[in-house]
């Protein structure tokens, strides 16, 4: 029995599952019931999209056994006219709770979950129907517009992957556990890669750990951010092309590129590979270019089926001078160089206090490795493609910035986590002499047996 490699799984699945469950029982606590950052837009651009394709939703508060409800009214000379005749009905039908809405027209009820179609019943009959549009599940945040906000300045994997959790029911931990998946899988997909590249298990769990301790990652895992799930894919993405599989890493950029457009910033690596070893204008073109538009084209679907195809064409051309221009001077922006010393953490919520850190130590280890980099590649060639990857994206994050786009957070750092986590774990296994580690150890054991043989001398006089 190999010892090192059962060791390893051994401390491979409670780092995992004792991370997991920690941001689960985060995510999962009743002081965050209500909307974390930016999930007042991520969770009901869903919702919204969710009810334009014809799929209902549900929510049950467990505690009065009643279901969620949202009734929308057309327009605001609606929302005045038929707000307190609807409230009646609810009455009727023993509504637990009603949350008014103030800066959009609509009401939320919870209605005994035996009483909901009976309530609705009585609604249709009663006012007219084209006063009003039910939305079934959680309430929404009190936001303008918020009942037809479709978040199409980003692309949409990241909503499609938030709505699989709300189709459960929709509810704050079913946003959220989409995102404390992707955050395990990140950390299995930087150990395979660590190892591919190392071969070496100390370096593969300095890696893990470095993923698993991320404050940038465990910020965007406990919210339904759509950081995490670019996160996710490019490092499926860079352990894909560690592993030499680089149409298959073509279709994760791609779709790296539908959660966040951030997520194709370490295209260019792709470039360079495919360059020097496709053999064929075909398979280059395969790798650049096919495999990456299909894997960011058929995420879309669900958006332009909602939408319409020309509309989304539409809002995704817009959605660049977006990002390429000023938000204005935000409290919490972050430029990008100043990630590497964490200097502005974004604050996605208070008591618990959850805020978007980054970890200079990691940030600025990759800083360090550049001029250790050509020694580093000759012992092990793999580092230069997750090394590359972090330095194209942020390189491109530095282009954003110089073309208009100053408005940057510090949670946007995420997707550099996984690319930075694998280098970290080969370069400190290399550079390091652990053999002084292993000695001192032996030394710090030798003093306390001489020290305790002391004692017992001592006692014995």
């Amino acid at each position: 029995m190999n010892w090192k490699r059962v060791a390893f799984i051994i401390i491979f699945e409670l780092i995992i599952i004792g991370s997991f469950g920690y941001l689960y029982g985060i995510a999962s606590q009743p002081k965050l019931r209500g909307y974390v950052g930016d999930e007042v837009w991520y969770v009901s651009a869903s919702r919204n999209i969710l009810h334009r394709l014809g799929v209902e939703l549900h929510y049950i508060n467990e505690t009065t056994n009643s279901a969620g409800v949202n009734i929308i009214f057309t327009n605001t000379s609606m929302w005045i006219k038929y707000q307190y005749p609807v409230e009646k009905i609810a009455l009727r039908y023993n509504a637990t709770y009603e949350k008014e809405y103030l800066k959009f027209p609509a009401v939320y009820f919870e209605i005994p979950v035996e009483n909901l179609e009976p309530f609705l019943d009585e609604l249709s009959s009663e006012i007219p129907s084209d006063a009003y549009y039910v939305v079934p599940g959680y309430w929404y945040p009190d936001k303008d517009n918020i009942q037809n906000y479709l978040n199409l300045e980003h692309p949409f994997l990241g909503k499609d992957l938030i709505m699989l959790g709300m189709i459960l029911e929709d509810k704050p931990i079913n946003w959220r556990l989409p995102g404390l998946i992707a955050f395990a899988i990140i950390q299995v997909l930087v150990v395979l890669a660590t190892y591919r590249i190392s071969r070496s298990y100390l370096a593969s769990l300095i890696a893990l750990l470095f993923s698993a301790a991320d404050p940038t990652l465990q910020a965007t895992a406990v919210a339904a951010m759509l950081d995490i799930h670019v996160a996710f894919f490019v490092a499926l993405f860079m352990a894909l092309l560690v592993f030499e599989r680089r149409r298959a890493s073509g279709f994760a950029i791609g779709l790296a590129a539908a959660t966040k457009l951030s997520g194709a910033f370490g295209w260019p690596v792709l470039l360079v590979r495919a360059f020097k070893r496709e053999n064929s204008l075909l398979g280059f073109l395969l790798t650049i270019a096919i495999f990456p538009a299909i894997g960011f084209l058929l995420p879309n679907v669900p958006a332009m089926v909602a939408v319409g195809p020309e509309k989304w064409f539409r809002e995704f051309l817009g959605s660049f001078r977006w990002h390429l221009s000023s938000k204005g001077g935000h409290p919490a922006a972050s430029p990008f160089w100043q990630w590497f010393i964490n200097k502005k953490a974004f604050a996605l919520h208070y008591d618990p206090n959850i805020f978007a850190q980054t970890d200079p130590f990691l940030l600025l280890g990759m800083v360090l490795f550049i001029f250790a980099m050509p020694w580093l590649y000759k012992r092990k060639p793999g580092i230069l493609a997750p090394f590359g990857v972090f330095w194209s994206t942020v390189g491109l994050f530095a282009l954003q910035y110089l073309l208009g786009g100053t408005t940057q957070f510090s949670f946007y750092a995420t997707v550099l986590v996984p690319p930075a986590a694998v280098v970290m774990g080969v370069a400190l296994n290399e550079l390091l002499k652990w053999e002084a580690f292993r000695e001192s150890l032996w030394t710090y054991l030798e003093w306390l047996l001489d020290v305790k043989d002391r004692v017992r001398l001592r006692l014995g006089k």
